[in-house]
């Protein structure tokens, strides 16, 4: 009988090699990153989300026409950035950060656009800062309505905004200097829930989002408040130096742009990190982007894994190479055997 090839012993050795690969490749940027906007010098920069090392400047400056970059989305292929100059949203390649097209324009009076998400409808939201609105766009980027209407409940200069769990829509009113509720389905308002009574300051209202554990955080006048939902309440207040963009991380952890910089919240016990991002070349830090703790397009089977799971993707894809080589080997012993 020939002698049959110990495969499954060479898989060993291909195995190990594997592993030991495995721990030295770094897994594509776009798989785990925070998106940041340089204001002053246009441009839309990439830091690894976990560790908050720079990677890249991933749209050039003036890209596109890019001008004072604000509030960013990534999709499945795409990327959305608010340039808050020209009164447009525009399309970059998720990948190589290319311009692609204006994506939205200012037809239907979108004027200094400065934050975007989706909703739970799956539509994308719009805060049109200077008409004093927040716009309603199809996942194509077409008109659908002007969601809350101009002024509505004593709006002016919406920025950042946020979907609660309890079916409301908040909005930061920048110079209302007010966070106000309006109804999440039909974008009527509802209340005033913080006002300049509560230390909110005109002209810098800006970032508001939600944490991991289900709270509120807005940015105003050298604060992060955290909000209790439960209570409608304010339960903490957050000193923190010219406070502007407010989002969460995959973690659930809270992230504020100041300083050109950003500095974590950990909603456990409301204490803020130091300065969280190294390297690159950021001019005025306003808005940001952690793209794995949003909603958005279903992108099943296109999105990279992120780098928290790269590893136990690897371990599988390892698992079925030994499995697949020791099978055939087994089916050769047995077919030879016969012979």
């Amino acid at each position: 009988m020939p002698r049959i090839p110990c495969l499954c012993h060479n898989a060993v050795a291909i195995i190990a090699g594997a592993v030991a690969a495995s721990g030295t490749l770094t897994p594509p940027a776009s798989a785990a990153v925070v998106y940041v906007s340089s204001l002053n010098s246009h441009e839309v920069l990439r830091y690894d989300a976990g560790t908050g090392v720079y990677i890249d400047t991933f749209i050039s400056a003036v890209s596109g026409g890019l001008d004072l970059p604000h509030g960013i989305v990534q999709r499945c292929d795409d990327v959305l950035v608010c340039s808050f100059g020209s009164d447009e949203v525009l399309r970059y390649d998720r990948d190589t950060g290319a311009f692609l097209d204006v994506f939205i324009d200012n037809a239907n009076g979108l004027t200094e656009p400065t934050y975007i998400q989706y909703g739970p409808d799956g539509m994308l939201y719009v805060s049109s800062q200077g008409s004093d609105e927040i716009h309603r766009y199809t996942d194509a980027g077409v008109f659908v309505d002007a969601f809350v209407a101009a002024g509505s409940g004593g709006l002016d200069g919406p920025s950042g905004f946020a979907f609660g769990p309890d079916g409301r829509l908040y909005v930061a009113g920048r110079y209302s200097a007010n966070v106000i509720a309006y109804d999440a389905a039909s974008g009527a308002f509802d209340e005033i829930i913080a006002d300049d009574t509560d230390g909110l300051g005109f002209g810098n209202t800006f970032g508001l989002n939600f944490g991991g554990n289900g709270d509120m955080y807005f940015a105003s006048n050298g604060n992060v408040y955290h909000y209790d939902l439960d209570t409608a309440s304010i339960v903490n207040t957050i000193a923190m130096a010219f406070p502007i963009g407010v989002d969460p991380d995959a973690g659930g952890d809270v992230f504020v742009g100041t300083s050109s910089n950003l500095r974590r919240i950990d909603v456990d016990d409301d204490s803020a990190s130091g300065l969280y991002l190294t390297g690159g070349a950021i001019s005025t830090l306003n808005f940001f982007h952690f793209p794995e703790a949003w909603p958005g397009p279903d992108c099943t089977g296109s999105l990279i894994p992120a780098a928290s799971t790269w590893a136990a993707v690897w371990a599988a894809l390892i698992l079925l190479a030994a499995a697949t080589i020791c099978f055939r080997r087994d089916r050769s012993t047995r077919h030879w055997g016969t012979k």
